[in-house]
């Protein structure tokens, strides 16, 4: 049930499968073969869910698949969302599952604001909108309406490939400010490192787009916000890190 669920929804906020895990709990607990668990203890019911991630992809390597974890990079209810995606292993099945999902132009649309994304790390909805104006270079020559773009803005967002971060956004902003989701992060982790200048983490060495950089002379290390948050000191030089400008402190 548990590999279902993810197979079902393709990816799903760590908030929803803690609940999902209960759930399980709840129908399964003191059932031959599984533990009694009480739901009211949150640190056993993450260590199921942490055991149930294990298991699962220890059986799905066998079929080149898994699932992958991660954080979004900006919170959201005072929060870093962790995000749990199922994946193939191969990077080329991946781009084949989102060619089933999309159309050629809306993925050339999704690549075009991957790369705008990575050099600027957020960005208007309008912004993303008017991206739509440099394709047309795939096999159709089709390029994509500014209706046609919001519509498929809103489609990415839906499915997590990109988040609108509206508390981030200067109030009377339309539409918020989006950046690259985990569940994209993710999904196209190995095509994002070859065709894209990205940044990695010092201390998880994991992509970081939405960086925080080590502003020591000659340092040029980048964290992720949630990284930074929980040991503010750089690995390499020892010094403070700032979050928005300002040393995090603990």
């Amino acid at each position: 049930m548990f590999v279902q669920t993810l197979m079902s929804r393709g990816c799903i906020n760590g908030k929803d499968l803690f609940i999902f895990t209960t759930r399980l709990i709840e129908k399964f607990s003191g059932c031959p073969g599984f533990e009694k668990i009480n739901i009211e203890n949150k640190v056993d019911v993450a260590n199921l869910m942490d055991e149930l991630f294990q298991t699962s992809n220890e059986a799905l390597e066998k079929i080149n698949f898994q699932i992958k974890r991660g954080k979004q990079e900006m919170k959201d209810d005072d929060q870093y969302q962790q995000c749990y995606t199922f994946v193939p292993i191969e990077e080329n099945e991946t781009i084949a599952k989102l060619q089933k999902i999309f159309t050629e132009a809306e993925l050339e649309f999704l690549k075009t604001i991957c790369f705008h994304l990575a050099d600027e790390k957020t960005a208007t909805e309008n912004k993303l909108i008017n991206l739509c104006m440099e394709g047309g270079l795939n096999s159709n020559k089709k390029k994509l309406t500014t209706v046609e773009a919001a519509r498929v803005v809103r489609a990415f967002t839906d499915q997590g490939y990109i988040i609108n971060s509206r508390k981030h956004n200067r109030s009377g902003s339309k539409g918020g400010t989006y950046h690259l989701g985990a569940r994209l992060i993710l999904e196209l982790e190995n095509w994002l490192e070859k065709n894209i200048e990205v940044d990695i983490c010092r201390a998880c060495s994991k992509p970081v787009f939405v960086t925080v950089e080590c502003l020591t002379r000659n340092c040029n290390n980048y964290y992720h916000r949630y990284c930074v948050e929980t040991k503010p000191k750089c690995r390499e030089c020892k010094q403070p890190l700032k979050l928005d400008g300002v040393a995090n402190k603990r």
